[in-house]
């Protein structure tokens, strides 16, 4: 049911609101999660340690709106306009949990180091041109937004996609719930796709 719940707030927000530019410790039952990437600390994997800590502090911020969500179900038959409602309601619930959240809570230093280190190689020679020019919309645009843990992504902007050899190179997000885009052709951004918010961001992560 949360999947059906899900698909239809894509779905009818995709039709019935256009332009809006969605695609998509309180609560008491999170539900439990299984992100693609793991990782225990080896000699074999130096960066296993740094990805583990990526996860764990993703994992807890899923839970934490997955439970939120949960609290708060639509009917089959919901209106655009209920389905921007609760959109707009599980953000306020999300702002007055994470009320003291800051730049870095997710994206550590060490972490964003990493995401630095594993997005780089895809920036160099003619392949790595190719890559930046990605960041641009077929009409020339590209999301500019001004960045802000726990802000609402604008309904102006368009939702950048982060190239296809990039994405490879990065950590796996949970589905559905959170996904990497990129603001101003250079920072990387993770967006709560449900609540339409910014979660977290590293800057100039794309140089």
């Amino acid at each position: 049911m949360a999947d059906l719940t899900r698909g239809m707030l894509t779905l009818a927000l995709t039709i019935g609101l256009g332009g809006c530019g969605m695609t998509r410790n309180e609560p008491t039952v999170p539900e439990p999660i299984s992100p693609v990437q793991k990782a225990i600390a080896s000699p074999e994997n130096p960066n296993s340690a740094i990805i583990a800590e990526f996860n764990a502090r993703l994992d807890h911020y899923v839970k934490t709106q997955r439970a939120l969500l949960k609290r708060t179900p639509l009917s089959e038959d919901a209106t655009p306009e209920e389905i921007k409602a609760t959109q707009d309601r599980l953000a306020m619930q999300l702002r007055a949990i994470r009320k003291d959240a800051k730049q870095g809570d997710i994206f550590t230093p060490r972490v964003a180091a990493l995401f630095k280190r594993l997005i780089n190689p895809e920036l160099k020679g003619a392949e790595g041109r190719e890559t930046k020019q990605a960041l641009v919309e077929e009409d020339g645009e590209f999301a500019e937004v001004w960045l802000r843990v726990n802000a609402t992504w604008p309904v102006s902007e368009p939702l950048t996609t982060v190239p296809a050899n990039i994405l490879a190179n990065l950590p796996q997000l949970p589905t559905k719930d959170v996904e990497y885009r990129i603001s101003n052709k250079r920072h990387l951004v993770l967006r709560d796709v449900d609540a339409n918010i910014i979660v977290d961001f590293i800057y100039n992560a794309v140089r």
